[in-house]
C-alpha cells in the first residue's frame, strides 16, 4: 500500500520534530516547512494527503495558506494547530473547509486521531470509485444486452432475489425491487446495501 504523505508547518523545530515522530509511527511520510510560503511553491510538483500547520507562522498565517489552498481548488485535508487564544481563528478555518483543528498543547493521541480520521476518509474515497466504477459496468453491459429490466410484480425474497441475480438485467430489477422494499420500509437502508452489494458481486 502506497504510503501518506504529509506537509508539517511550524517555525518550532521540537514541534517538527514531535509531529514528524508521531506520524513515522502510523506510517505517514513528513515533509517539514517551516513558513507558509515554502509549503505552497512545493504544491506546483507535490501531492500531500494532508497538511499539519500551526496558526502563527513568519509571513503567511496558517489561516491565510488554507484560504490559497481552498482557492486554488486543491483539496487536500488541512489541520490547523491552534492556541486557546485563537479558538475563534480555529473555528473559522473549519467554516472555511479545514479537516479538523488542534488546540495548544496538543497531545500525542490528538494527532494519531487525526491520521485515523484520514485513513477512513481515503478509504471512503476508494470505495466511492468502486461503486461508481461498478455503475460504469453495469451500465455499459445493459446498452449492450438492450432494453429496460422488468420490475417483478409478485413479492420476493431479497435472499431469492440475490440467488437469481446471474446477469446483468436480474440484477437491475433486483436492486430495483429492493429499493421499493427499502421506501415501503420492509428492509432497512443496512439491509438494502448490503444486499445490493452481494448481488453486484454476482455479475461484477
Amino acid at each position: 500500500m502506497e504510503r501518506l504523505q504529509a506537509a508539517i508547518i511550524d517555525d518550532d523545530a521540537e514541534i517538527l520534530d514531535l509531529i514528524e515522530q508521531i506520524l513515522k509511527e502510523e506510517g505517514v511520510e513528513a515533509r517539514r516547512f517551516s513558513q507558509a510560503e515554502d509549503c505552497l511553491a512545493s504544491l506546483t510538483a507535490t501531492t500531500f494527503d494532508i497538511i499539519i500547520s500551526d496558526l502563527v507562522l513568519p509571513g503567511k498565517s496558517g489561516l491565510e495558506l488554507l484560504n490559497e489552498i481552498k482557492s486554488g481548488a486543491k483539496d487536500i485535508p488541512f489541520v490547523l494547530i491552534t492556541g486557546y487564544a485563537s479558538l475563534d481563528s480555529a473555528i473559522e478555518a473549519v467554516n472555511k473547509g479545514a479537516f479538523y483543528y488542534i488546540k495548544k498543547p496538543f497531545n500525542i493521541e490528538e494527532i494519531r486521531f487525526v491520521i485515523s480520521r484520514l485513513k477512513q476518509r481515503k478509504a471512503t474515497l476508494r470505495e466511492m470509485d468502486t461503486l461508481k466504477s461498478q455503475v460504469k459496468i453495469l451500465s455499459a453491459k445493459l446498452e449492450n444486452n438492450g432494453g429496460e429490466p422488468e420490475v417483478p410484480k409478485a413479492p420476493v425474497s431479497p435472499l431469492n432475489l440475490i440467488q437469481q441475480s446471474t446477469d446483468v438485467n436480474k440484477a437491475l430489477t433486483a436492486i430495483d425491487y429492493l429499493g421499493r422494499l427499502k421506501s415501503d420500509g420492509f428492509i432497512s437502508e443496512k439491509e438494502f446495501g448490503e444486499y445490493k452489494g452481494r448481488i453486484l458481486k454476482r455479475i461484477i
